[in-house]
């Protein structure tokens, strides 16, 4: 018995850190392609190729079993005093960002991209995928409140590291400092996730933190 729970966890652990670099890596050139392919599309429709396989891998996942990947309600409701104080956090802290420092390098990037693109597909996959799955597969191992804390800071890391892809798109010392706030961003992200077993409070905040960023 303890030997397929090991298993079992071995499985997801490793399909969880096979998507987080696959996805990453096949996105960009698909994104080229379709670029290629439709030159002319709509700027929107630009936004939805740009992350394309990111959100055609979170999306497939959201319909093949909502409620694992935390697309259901959950314990929102218990939870709104909490959701409050952190709705706050990620409104208040880029405001004050942009008033101490000026603009940010996202500033040319479009509200439909920035608020509702990125947070679906990010989130979908880094709270949604990565999340569950390191859930599940140290759940079977570790008690389940140590399973959920790994979960949270793999997937914190995992959604930092990405970032690292922004170097050549904006400046190498603002994408180093977008790395090391987006542990923080995700360590709270996966919190949310955690205590209101959804998923629909971390794509929420993700959006207010970029619009608060951008517009």
């Amino acid at each position: 018995m303890k030997k397929n729970k090991f298993l079992w966890s071995v499985f997801y652990i490793f399909w969880a850190c096979l998507l987080s670099i696959g996805v990453n890596y096949a996105n960009n050139p698909v994104r080229f392609a379709l670029a290629e392919r439709f030159p002319d599309v709509h700027i929107f429709v630009y936004d939805i190729f740009s992350d394309a396989v990111w959100l055609f891998v979170a999306l497939i996942v959201a319909v093949w079993s909502p409620r694992f990947f935390g697309y259901q309600i959950g314990d929102i409701f218990k939870h709104k005093k909490m959701l409050v104080v952190l709705t706050a956090i990620f409104l208040l802290i880029p405001i004050f960002y942009r008033f101490i420092a000026g603009d940010t390098p996202f500033s040319t990037n479009t509200w439909f991209f920035e608020g509702v693109v990125v947070p679906i597909a990010e989130e979908g996959f880094f709270r949604g995928i990565i999340y569950a799955m390191m859930l599940k597969g140290f759940s079977e191992i570790y008690s389940q409140r140590n399973a959920e804390l790994i979960a949270i800071i793999i997937s914190a890391l995992s959604f930092a590291i990405l970032h690292l892809a922004n170097i050549g798109s904006y400046p190498t010392q603002f994408v180093i400092f977008q790395v090391l706030y987006s542990i923080i961003f995700g360590l709270l992200f996966g919190y949310s996730r955690m205590k209101t077993k959804s998923i629909y409070p971390s794509i929420i905040f993700h959006a207010i933190l970029n619009l608060a960023a951008t517009l």
